[in-house]
């Protein structure tokens, strides 16, 4: 399937998408290697964009997640973009230029052998609905910095969202250089479908695996970002430490724990599990009770993903496990639920089965650190792993023994939100990756440049072969060190006489 556009039907989204689609080819292939300085102009609209639109985009957050923290909304929906912005700029020029690759001097003479990257074309972004415009803006910095045009899906989750994503980037781009499509099922399905030069989805795993069998029609690169169960490993020295404790309880308050970097279930030296819950029970009921946290969180995301997470709970109750409720039970027709801690849950419940993404954390228990290793391996690899521990010793061997996407020491998330940083999954978690030099290099394409210069024994490697051919084979290839060495004095003088001629 080669064909550059595929139409299911013919609904509005479908048609405006194949149009710009079309569109972008087109004037990719007009102008294949943008400067740096067009680059840098793009990338430059970002910051005054967010800073005009900000009340929208705040009110838009509020009205699709049954409220929104403003402060959250700044600190990861807008600012983090002109920290992206500011990095990209400041490092795209040396990005883009060659990189030398060795030639053998000896063979090859003053022969070039070297490196270019390449802006691979049109690369399509499907956006998760938790952070409908950091995901969108972000890649499409890096996107940007690595000279590609742009068309962003947004999820139909979050149509106010994708509203103002929409209006701001068509106000901001041309749209043959970046675009916003809206559209519901339909238009998700067929997205994945075009001829992409390269896409990206944030999201399920189980979604994922449908995107990569559809990209895999047109040999598409894809680079998923998918979540998984993230452990927090507590060291023994940090059970009941009020930074540990603080930053566990407040990061899974972001997004009301519907954040793909959250904190999943943690593992708790077994002796210490009566005093971790203790200590976390007291700082969320002090900190987060109050209104369930609306003021620091947004509501789950509709009904359905309510009576999933409840389900959870609900059957984790069933099974006799003890679940300590953190702020007041969910009243009808309202999203803000309340935070549950649940100790020493069955590995066969659903909670511990899939990723929770939700205000729900999982407590176990562990007697070593081989147990806590092992019991993290035995599972998908996830996104992110997190170690409390002030013993360089325990967090060196929990790290080198495990494998995830990001690590992040004495802190829960902040891998995902440096823009230096590289980030993406592992196996289940998802492949590829966005931010900073990473990101350049994974939106482009790394074409070997070779450029042939005077000396070497180029005549004897192309045919017609001759004497010269089979002495370079027989009486230096195949020969011995001191052989070769000889070899290599004698051709030495000569090369460096026909560099400088």
């Amino acid at each position: 399937m080669n064909d550059m556009s595929i139409v299911i039907d013919n609904s509005p989204a479908l048609e405006r998408l194949t149009r710009i689609f079309a569109l972008q080819k087109a004037e990719f292939l007009r102008d294949p290697y943008p400067s740096a300085e067009q680059r840098i102009e793009l990338m430059q609209r970002v910051p005054p964009m967010l800073r005009k639109y900000r009340e929208k985009i705040l009110a838009a957050l509020a009205a699709d997640c049954a409220g929104h923290s403003r402060d959250q909304g700044d600190l990861l929906e807008i600012l983090g973009m002109f920290e992206r912005t500011k990095f990209n700029i400041a490092h795209v020029r040396n990005w883009m230029k060659s990189q030398p690759r060795e030639a053998n001097f000896i063979t090859l003479g003053s022969t070039k052998a070297y490196i270019r990257h390449q802006p691979k074309g049109v690369i399509g972004n499907m956006v998760a609905w938790n952070f409908p415009f950091d995901i969108a803006l972000g890649p499409m910095l890096d996107q940007l910095a690595a000279g590609n045009r742009v068309i962003i899906k947004p999820s139909d989750l979050v149509p106010e969202c994708g509203r103002v994503l929409e209006q701001m980037i068509a106000e901001t781009f041309d749209e043959d250089r970046v675009a916003v499509v809206n559209g519901g099922l339909e238009l998700a399905k067929a997205f994945p479908r075009f001829a992409w030069d390269h896409l990206v989805y944030t999201g399920s795993g189980r979604i994922g695996r449908e995107i990569m069998r559809s990209a895999a029609e047109n040999l598409v690169p894809v680079t998923l970002e998918l979540g998984g169960k993230n452990p927090v490993i507590v060291g023994p020295d940090r059970v009941v430490d009020p930074w540990t404790i603080a930053t566990i309880s407040g990061v899974k308050v972001i997004k009301r724990g519907q954040m793909c970097v959250t904190a999943d279930y943690c593992l708790v030296p077994q002796a210490g599990i009566e005093q971790f819950t203790s200590a976390l029970t007291n700082y969320m009921n002090k900190n987060f009770a109050p209104e369930n946290a609306e003021p620091h969180a947004c509501g789950i995301i509709n009904d359905r993903h309510v009576a999933r997470l409840q389900a959870m709970v609900d059957e984790a109750r069933a099974a006799g496990t003890k679940v300590i409720q953190i702020g007041s039970d969910l009243k009808p027709g309202e999203r803000a639920m309340p935070f549950y801690l649940v100790v020493n849950p069955s590995d066969d419940l659903q909670l511990m089965r899939e990723e929770i993404f939700g205000p729900i954390l999982a407590i176990k228990t562990y007697q070593t650190t081989e147990d806590a290793i092992a019991y993290v391996n035995k599972g998908d690899r996830p996104l992110g792993l997190y170690i409390f521990s002030g013993d360089p010793a325990f967090v060196d061997q929990v790290a080198h023994n495990t494998h995830s996407g990001g690590v992040a020491v004495n802190i829960v998330a902040l891998q995902a939100g440096q823009p230096s940083l590289a980030f993406g999954g592992s196996g289940a978690s998802g492949m590829g990756k966005h931010h900073g030099e990473e990101a350049f290099r994974e939106f482009s394409n790394a074409r070997g440049y070779v450029e042939t210069g005077k000396g070497g024994v180029m005549n004897w490697i192309m045919p017609p072969y001759g004497e010269g051919t089979r002495f370079l084979i027989d009486k230096v290839a195949y020969a011995n060190v001191v052989s070769q060495l000889r070899f290599a004095l004698k051709m030495l003088p000569k090369n460096l006489l026909a560099k400088f001629r």
